[in-house]
């Protein structure tokens, strides 16, 4: 019998070189402050508490990372030996993280239903995680109320993204967290 924590993974993926060149290009980035987005489409301000700040946009080496993270997600089903998971029609664009000093992002599970636009209908059913830097305390990933995971830059965690999953980044005590996540669906 499988466990929960069965079907979480983290994995090397990310070059040092990719890592170094994705947080250059992030530092020239416009950055907004994270929400969470009801399905109502209205944008929700007061769940967060100190939030990050996240970007949305297209880097030089976007592409790149976007090829890891296919391969990612084509390892990660191999791995997880499911007969009920048969497929996937596609992941979103990369959204990007930061975490300065104090930031969080509160605990809550994966249903983004913003990232359907009409045209791509589902639910994601994957969440893809990745480190970009080390130089920074805190900004643990905790999920099931005791497990807390310190993504090193260059690893990607990749879990169910359904209730079942709920997690929240810990504040950052030092220096800046950078991340990045895709859905699957």
């Amino acid at each position: 019998m499988k466990l929960l924590t069965d079907y979480i993974k983290i994995k090397p993926a990310l070059s040092k070189k990719l890592c170094k060149e994705l947080l250059k290009e992030l530092k020239q980035s416009k950055w907004r402050e994270h929400d969470f987005l009801h399905y109502s489409g209205k944008r929700d301000f007061e769940t967060q508490k100190n939030p990050c700040q996240t970007f949305g946009g297209q880097l030089p080496h976007s592409q790149e990372l976007m090829d890891v993270v296919y391969k990612v997600i084509h390892n990660y089903i191999e791995t997880i030996h499911s007969p009920y998971y048969d497929g996937w029609n596609g992941y979103t664009n990369t959204k990007f993280n930061k975490y300065q000093v104090g930031s969080l992002m509160e605990k809550h599970w994966d249903n983004i239903h913003s990232i359907f636009d009409g045209d791509i209908k589902g639910i994601p059913t994957l969440s893809v995680i990745g480190g970009l830097n080390n130089n920074f305390q805190g900004g643990e990933i905790e999920m099931f109320e005791n497990t807390k995971i310190k993504l090193k830059a260059g690893e990607v965690l990749i879990f169910p993204s359904n209730f079942l999953y709920p997690h929240k980044v810990c504040p950052v005590t030092k220096g800046t967290r950078y991340s990045f996540v895709n859905w699957v669906y």
